[in-house]
């Protein structure tokens, strides 16, 4: 231990527990469930943005999607509007809410994954 160890600031492991377990139960397959949910993400807004960008807004969003008491289109927007919303136009918005819970849904009814989840039409999904 180094003379100033004591400033540099500690790890909470409980928190990063917790961000590991809700991570596994939102991309149980880990790597290959979050890489189709950022493609399906480049895919709904035609490849605007780079992967690093889309992986930020898959992560944080799938987040709020789970444990907002009440997730609609308008409380997506609002979580948008902090950093990314520019991104989207109304369609896009539109179509990413109906991935999101589409996500959401098909983990609690049908323990599926996002990898799992199957684009229909232009802005419908199913599992």
């Amino acid at each position: 231990m180094g003379f100033f160890d004591f400033l540099k600031p500690k790890q909470n492991n409980r928190m990063n527990d917790t961000f590991a377990r809700l991570d596994a139960t939102w991309f149980p397959k880990g790597e290959k469930d979050i890489k189709y949910a950022v493609n399906e993400l480049l895919y709904i807004l035609d490849n605007k943005i780079d992967n690093s960008e889309a992986e930020t807004i898959i992560v944080k969003s799938i987040a709020i999607s789970n444990i907002a008491q009440e997730f609609n289109k308008e409380r997506l927007k609002i979580h948008l509007a902090g950093y990314c919303i520019q991104h989207f136009n109304e369609s896009q918005l539109e179509t990413f809410y109906n991935y999101l819970q589409a996500c959401k849904v098909g983990r609690i009814m049908n323990q599926k994954t996002p990898s799992e989840i199957t684009r229909i039409g232009n802005n419908g999904y199913a599992w």
